[in-house]
């Protein structure tokens, strides 16, 4: 019987859209939460974010852009 070859699948490290906990003042990342590459999973990622960590500051970021960010008011 030929021994079963273990096929590894490498592990992605890019995503178009990050996920981030913030220090109250804004200037370093605390947690790194959550990435996708689709933005309807990050925008609920981002949702879920915000309630877990009420009043922190959370980002949602597209490369430097920020999409979302729980401390300004949302547009839509």
């Amino acid at each position: 019987m030929p021994a079963l070859r273990q096929v590894m699948t490498p592990t992605k490290l890019q995503f178009a859209y990050r996920i981030d906990r913030w220090t109250a003042d804004g200037n370093s990342i605390v947690e790194h939460i959550a990435c996708a590459d689709d933005l309807t999973v990050a925008a609920a990622a981002f949702d879920a974010a915000t309630r877990r960590w009420e009043g922190q500051p959370i980002t949602l970021r597209e490369g430097a852009r920020i999409i979302e960010d729980s401390r300004q008011n949302r547009i839509v």
